[in-house]
Order: structure tokens, then sequence, then C-alpha cells
């Protein structure tokens, strides 16, 4: 039975009786198109109904051409809520054919902002984050801030399914001050939905939990059931997860509870994404209950579903957790089959996370299986995925949401962290004693079994060579507890050190302008201090960043170093930057930590050198392969310098000091009027 208010009812009534009678064939044809958007929240199949009399009547009418068009991108909106991907990339396509040659904004914006819809549900997030940027800077040209809204939250969305996490929380900060100047609590909800999952991503499922609770109170005020179906989803996973962390089955109730509500819902608007989703929830609660049969029972029963759907994204992850179910109950036959099947999908997908899941797996399989060198070989792939995520720690953005700092504290626990770092350092030390006693016990047996079996030499062989890559996965699993410990220490400069500098900055501003000091010279002072203050906390970052990493890509310090210039131009308007890249340099080009951090430095000492002395109109940063060498060249066409007669400041030592500490050569040029090359060159890999 549908249920329209009376209002609504007398408006359908009205556009059906204008469809019979009318004799204008572009009155008709809005009145079925208005038709189709009456329908289609409330009643998918007489939405369907109504659009495809719509295509039929429009097709071929040049004059309706625009309704025609309107009504394929609704046919393929309404397969993407069927879960049938597959029809509705057709229609997305015959739409294109049709659009493609005149812009209509309206018509533009619904094709690429559903599209990305599409391609999210598909696990397609690379393609939907592509799109759903499309629609968003075509909405900002159009100044449209009701669609601008919508599209940041779907941007923000698909950039955490990315891992680009925090990078998706500029968004929705953006997106949550347009929804506030707005007053558009739906869009607000979808906000709140969206940081639950960074928080889940984070595995801070108390927190994920909080936001996906904040959303579904708003979503229970409004009419989209599919809204409100999504987020119970969410709300069911973030009690299973929590259920697990705590071994709490009250916990588990409460996840079953929530899936089932997800599925009714859902049915109620032939939902097929979140139909699919909640089971597969269900499996992975059967999971941590420790009910493997029941969980692969489940998950195969998702697999036909998720085939008919083509979605992509489900049957990787229903992949993946079947293998994990059949290593549970031992059959290490269909455990490999399942993680195989998974691995070409995940891969495709991009999921870094995902990705380091079946390597574990995979990794564990073949330990069970007894074949080392294999279960090595997964085990270093989930090392790399691992150490990339971990470089971008979402903590410290994260916080900018509700963290202030306290100030009275700080001494006290400046003085804890320290002793922690004492005490983890003692910690490493006697795991490094560990398995130097380890490599020694290891040493003695097969001296003596070479002794004792001296007649089983190729058996003795076989061994050695088992007991290296053991040995070799004990390094790997140190090298993971060594890097954990460099990034605590880096967090902890991050918030004790550099919240007592921005504490420093905030007194002294305080003090100038609560006290209305009037001394010049007490002013200047303090002035200066805040200014050395902020170039301190500047640098502090620089070595965080450094500290972080064990190896500094090219591509790393690529965007450091743009960075940097964006801000120099930004600073000195009478001046103006360039900034140039050889393009035989591949990102994959690596250095050492300190290589990449004197770099750098040597590049921000040149840069902030020509600023304060040269008056240069333009700055040039280049880099450049020479034969297994870059070279960095750092020219302005300022007012120079005679090599011969000026006194060498800190700035110029120093970078001779940065480039002798890296090996590399450094060549200062400066002729008066004619302006200072400053150029180095470092050998690379």
């Amino acid at each position: 039975m549908l249920l329209i208010s009376q209002e609504k009812g007398d408006k359908i009534d009205s556009l059906k009786l204008v469809y019979k009678t009318s004799k204008i064939p572009k009155e008709k044809a809005e009145a079925l198109n208005t038709l189709i958007d009456q329908y289609f929240d409330k009643n998918k199949d007489s939405a369907e109904v109504y659009i495809l009399k719509t295509l039929k009547f429009t097709d071929g009418k040049k004059d309706l051409e625009q309704i025609h068009i309107h009504s394929l991108l609704k046919c393929a909106q309404l397969f993407i809520v069927k879960g049938d991907y597959e029809t509705s990339t057709t229609y997305y396509k015959k739409s294109w054919e049709k659009l493609k040659n005149e812009y209509d904004y309206f018509l533009y914006n619904k094709y690429y902002g559903d599209l990305g819809v599409l391609n999210f549900y598909k696990g397609d997030f690379k393609t939907a984050l592509y799109n759903f940027d499309k629609a968003l800077q075509l909405a900002k040209n159009e100044k449209n801030e009701i669609d601008q809204l919508r599209y940041l939250n779907n941007k923000a969305l698909a950039m955490s399914y990315l891992s680009q996490a925090e990078a998706s929380l500029d968004v929705h900060q953006e997106a949550i001050k347009l929804a506030e100047k707005l007053n558009d609590s739906t869009a607000l909800g979808k906000s709140f939905n969206n940081i639950g999952l960074i928080y889940e991503d984070m595995k801070e499922y108390e927190k994920a939990l909080e936001f996906y609770l904040q959303s579904l109170k708003i979503k229970q005020n409004s009419t989209s059931k599919i809204d409100i179906a999504n987020s119970l989803y969410n709300v069911a996973g973030m009690y299973k997860e929590i259920g697990e962390k705590n071994n709490d089955t009250l916990y588990y109730v409460k996840a079953e509870k929530h899936y089932q509500l997800a599925m009714e819902k859902a049915r109620e608007v032939n939902y097929g994404k979140v139909i699919i989703f909640s089971k597969a929830g269900m499996a992975q609660l059967a999971t941590v209950r420790n009910q493997p049969l029941k969980a692969i029972e489940i998950y195969k029963s998702v697999i036909k579903e998720a085939q008919a759907a083509n979605d992509n994204q489900t049957l990787r992850v229903t992949y993946l957790n079947l293998g994990v179910n059949y290593l549970k109950i031992n059959n290490l036959v269909d455990g490999e089959d399942y993680l195989l099947k998974a691995l070409p999908l995940i891969i495709k997908a991009e999921n870094p996370s995902d990705v380091a899941s079946v390597y574990k797996n995979l990794a564990v399989l073949y330990s069970k299986k007894n074949d080392y060198k294999k279960a090595y070989i997964y085990l270093n792939k989930q090392y790399d995925v691992e150490r990339e995520l971990s470089k971008n720690s979402l903590k410290d953005k994260i916080s900018e949401f509700e963290i202030k700092y306290e100030t009275e504290k700080k001494e006290k626990e400046i003085l804890s962290q320290r002793a922690n770092i004492a005490e983890k350092e003692l910690h490493i030390n006697q795991k490094n004693t560990q398995i130097i006693g380890l490599g020694i016990l290891a040493l003695v047996v097969a001296i003596l079994g070479y002794l004792l079996y001296n007649q089983q030499k190729l058996k003795n062989h076989q061994l050695k060579k088992e007991g290296e890559l053991k040995e070799a996965l004990i390094k790997i699993e140190s090298q993971n507890k060594l890097q954990e410990q460099r990034l605590t220490i880096s967090r902890d400069l991050h918030d004790n050190i550099g919240a007592q500098l921005t504490f420093i900055i905030s007194s002294i501003d305080n003090l100038q302008y609560g006290f209305k000091i009037t001394n010049e010279n007490l002013t200047h002072k303090l002035s200066s201090i805040s200014e050395f203050t902020k170039e301190t906390i500047y640098e502090l970052r620089d070595t965080i960043w450094a500290m972080n990493k064990s190896e500094i890509s090219f591509e790393d310090l690529q965007v450091r170093i743009s960075n940097f210039v964006d801000k120099a131009n930004s600073i000195s308007k009478d001046t103006k930057f360039e900034f140039n890249l050889d393009s035989q340099i591949t990102k994959q080009t690596v250095f050492t930590s300190i290589q990449g951090m004197n770099i750098y430095r040597i590049i921000q000492e040149t840069v902030n050198n020509a600023l304060k002395y040269s008056e240069a109109k333009s700055i040039k940063v280049a880099f450049e392969k020479l034969e297994g060498n870059l070279k960095i060249s750092v020219i302005d066409d300022g007012k120079g310098f005679d090599l011969e007669t000026v006194e060498m400041g800190n700035g110029l030592n120093n970078i001779k000091k940065r480039a002798t500490e890296i090996g590399a050569k450094v060549n200062i040029s400066s002729k008066l009027d004619k302006g200072t090359s400053v150029q180095v060159l470092v050998s690379i890999t």
C-alpha cells in the first residue's frame, strides 16, 4: 500500500490527469517526469513504471531530449538501489552518449554524482572519487551550495575508503561548515556517519559508535529509509567490533538485532546493497562467535547474491572471510582457494587494510602447510603495506575536532613520557638480546646436528634453510615493533613539545594584548620570541616527518618542497617562484631519512637567503637527473654578491655542512647585479 500524504496524493492525481488529457507533448512528458520524482522515494515499482513510460514517450523527439536523458539517469539510479549494477552501468553509458555533446548543469551534475555512487557500491573507490570531484567542481562553478554539500560528503567518504583519511577530514570540515550554514541536518548526519567511518578505520570502535548513533538519531527524523538502513548497518558493525574487542556477548546480541533491523528496513525499499552487507555482517558475527561452519554457510549464500549484482566489493571481502573461516577449521585446501580468489580483487580495489589482511592470512596458511618460503614472501608484503599505512597517523588530525590542549600538567606528562621511552628502549634491548641468544642456540643445534648426522648432509642442509627462514620471520616482527617505537616517539614530540611551544606563543600574545605593553623594545622582543617559537614548531614538524620514515621517497620530498615553495610564494608577493622537475626522475626514487631531510633543509635555507638578502624578482627551484646523480638548483636574479669579499654567514656554511653530511657536492656562484646560483649534486639509486 502506497503511503503518501493527501497533499502529495492530490498532486499525483493532478499529474496523471495532465498526462491523460493534455494534447501538448512537452506538457505530457513533464507530467510523466514529475511523477517519476514523486514516486521514486516511496514506491520504486511505480517509479519504474513511469520511467519506462517516459522513455518510450520521449524517445526520438528532439524537443523532449532533456526529459529523455533525465529518465535514463533515473533508470540507472533505480538499478543501483536494486543492486543490479550491470544494468545500471548500461543505462549510464546510454545517457552519456546523448549528454556528451551539449552541456546542461542539472543533467551533468546528476550523471557524475550518481555514477560515483555506482562506482562506490561496486568497490571502485578511485573512480568514485573522480566522479564525485567532477560533480563537486560543477556545483562550485554554478555556486550551488546544496549540491556542493552533497558531493563534499561523498568525496570525503570515498577518500577515507582509499586510506586518504587525513585529507578526507579537511573535506569533512568544509562539509560541516556548509551544513551548519544551510541548516541541513540530513547532510550533518552524513558527515557524522562518515567521521564514524574514519574512527572505525582507526579501530577506535567506541568513538565510531558514538558518531554512528548521532547520525542514526538525525536520520530517523528523515523520510529516507535508505539512509536509515545504512545507519542501522553501521551501528550493528560497531556493536560487533566492540563485542569482539571486549569479549562481551551482550554487544553480539545488539549487533544481531541491528543487522536484522537494517535488513528489514532495506527490504521495504528493495535496497539490495544493505541486504547483502547485513547478511555478510551476520556471517562476520558468526566468525567472531567462533561459529566458523555457520559463517561459511552464510558467506556462500552471499556469494550468489553478490555475483548476481556484480558487487565486487562484497565478493572480495566474502572470499577473504571464507578463507579465514576455512583456516579456523584447518581446511587448508578450501582456505587457500578462497584467499587466492580474493587476492586479485583486493589488489585491484587498492584498499590497503584489506591488502594487508589477505597477505597476513596467506602467510598463516603457508606456515601451516610448512611452505616457509611463501609464508616469508607474504609476511614481507604484509609488512610493506602496514608500514605505508603507519606513515599517516590520524590521531593528531582527528584531535582538531574535539581536543583542547591542557596546559597545567605538561611538566609531569613530559617526565612520564621520558620514563616510558626509557622503559621501551630497555624492552628493545632485551628483545635484541633474545634474538642474539636464539641465533647462537640455532647455530649450536646446527653444529651438533652436523656432527651427529654426518651421513645425512642433505637433510641437515634443508633443516638449516628452514631455520634461517624462521629467523627471518622473527626479524621482520622485530622490525615492526621498532617502527612502532619510532612512531610513538614522534607522536610524543608532537603532543608534548609541540603543545608547550603553542602555549608559549599563546602566552606571549596574551601578554602583548592583555597587558597593553607600550615599551617598543619589549614589544619587539616579545614578537621576535613569538616568531622564533613558531619557526621552531615548523622545524619540529619537519623533524617528526623525517622520524616517521626509515626512508623518504622522491614523491614525499617533492610534496614537501612544493608546499614550502607555495608558502614562500604566498608570503612574498614581490617575488615570483618557479618549480621545475625533470620528467626522468621517477617517484620510486628513495633517500634515507637523513638525505631527504638535508636536501629539504638546503633548499629551504637557500630560498630563505634569497628572500632576505637578494631583492630577487624571481627564484627558480629545479631538479634534474644526471647519470645516477640528482642535480638540485636554486637560482635567483637578485643583486648577488662578491664571493671573494663576502663574509660567509651561518646560512652558506649550513648549506655546505649539510651537503658534506650526505656526501653531496655543492657549488655556489654569484655575481653582483647578476644573481646567485646554488647547485647540489647528490648520488641516487
